[in-house]
């Protein structure tokens, strides 16, 4: 009986307690009369869609959010538990600008309700990509040194404008913010591969539209070419002289070297520049030319740079004999 007469005791006493807690809780909610408040980050323009984010505080917790775009139905968002905050979408028009009216409040859980709150905001559409030029290396070139290629972006003078350039290097990708980068291809002649190498670039604008994919195309050329001057040459003063020659250069090249042929006298002066030009490599050639030389022996010798400006070591040569 005594046990039974405490466990009654006890059941009463957390009756009362419960009570009390839940008067106490009606009580804060009867007396909360202040309505939440709802804060925004909207910006007043944007490029695109707008994504906008609102978030409610209140001291005895925030029911519900709520939204209207322009003369739309208002939008309900039920916060429940967690952060109170809730994402208006604003899609962009197909072109131009439109401005819209966004209105947003929040209610309580005592039921006060926010007066409204009322912005403008501007969404554009940006229809261009921007386009990138590059500088300080040349599609095609042929390089023995290291080169940068300079990387500008513009978007038109109404656009969103430039937000960043992207560029690839033999598929190593770097993206910079801004509508300026430098591509550097660094040529080692110890470890840079020689040939071919591909500059692929793109730039972004602020509206998300991306330029179509450049390609600059980037030849490195580390290896010196050689000369031959395979016979010795015989010529009658005031007659056409020939004399073979021959330019060598490894592959990969550009096909040409620009050679020049000097004739020397005994005595190691040079009396003669034959200026032959851009040739093709490793073919046996004749350059022609009257002499006018005097009599005596003399000796022609070739010298070659290729299109990255790499030159022989040492310059091939032979006797011309001038009767």
């Amino acid at each position: 009986m005594r046990e039974a007469r405490h466990i009654t005791i006890l059941v009463v006493v957390a009756a009362i307690v419960l009570g009390i807690v839940a008067v106490g809780a009606y009580a804060a909610l009867a007396d909360d009369t202040t309505p939440p408040v709802t804060t925004s980050d909207a910006a007043a323009s944007y490029w695109g869609a707008a994504t906008i984010r609102l978030t409610a505080t209140d001291a005895e917790g925030v029911a519900y959010i709520y939204s209207k775009i322009d003369d739309g139905i208002a939008r309900l968002f039920t916060v429940g538990t967690g952060s109170p905050a809730a994402s208006v979408v604003i899609a962009a028009p197909a072109a131009g600008s439109v401005t819209h009216k966004l209105q947003y409040w929040a209610q309580d859980t005592a039921g006060n309700v926010e007066a409204r709150t009322t912005t403008t905001i501007t969404v554009k559409t940006d229809p261009t990509a921007p386009v990138t030029t590059a500088t300080g290396a040349v599609n095609g070139a042929w390089y023995k040194r290291t080169v940068a290629a300079h990387l500008a972006a513009a978007d038109e003078a109404a656009g969103s404008g430039v937000a960043s350039i992207s560029w690839s290097l033999d598929g190593a990708a770097t993206t910079i913010a801004g509508a300026s980068a430098y591509a550097t291809l660094t040529v080692d002649a110890r470890t840079t591969a020689n040939g071919a190498h591909a500059l692929t670039y793109q730039a972004a604008d602020v509206g998300g539209n991306l330029e179509s994919l450049n390609t600059l195309t980037i030849n490195v050329d580390t290896k010196k070419p050689t000369t031959a001057a395979p016979y010795a040459a015989a010529v009658h003063k005031g007659r056409v002289a020939a004399v073979k020659y021959k330019a060598s250069d490894a592959a990969p090249n550009s096909g040409k070297a620009t050679v020049v042929i000097k004739i020397k006298n005994h005595a190691g002066k040079v009396v003669k520049s034959l200026h032959v030009g851009k040739v093709a490599v490793n073919v046996l050639r004749t350059k022609k030319f009257t002499c006018t030389l005097a009599r005596g022996t003399y000796r022609f010798s070739v010298f070659a740079r290729d299109a990255a400006g790499n030159t022989q070591v040492k310059a091939a040569s032979n006797k011309l004999v001038v009767k």
